[in-house]
């Protein structure tokens, strides 16, 4: 079974994801725009290298059925 992860992080208008543009961070408020990345250890990874700031975390994704 394929799976797959996104980075994601809380704000006051609730989940933000991570979409990466270049070498820029920038967020999205719906799920389908975020990056999607094969693992949760490589969210993980990918959460863990953003500045402290950011307080984000990895978060798998179910498959659409």
């Amino acid at each position: 079974m394929a799976c797959s992860a996104i980075v994601a992080r809380t704000s006051l208008g609730g989940l933000e994801y991570l979409v990466q543009r270049q070498c820029e961070v920038a967020w999205a408020s719906a799920e389908g725009e975020a990056d999607r990345f094969l693992s949760l250890r490589d969210a993980t990874r990918a959460a863990m290298a953003l500045p402290s700031r950011f307080r984000a975390f990895a978060l798998p994704v179910t498959a659409p059925h």
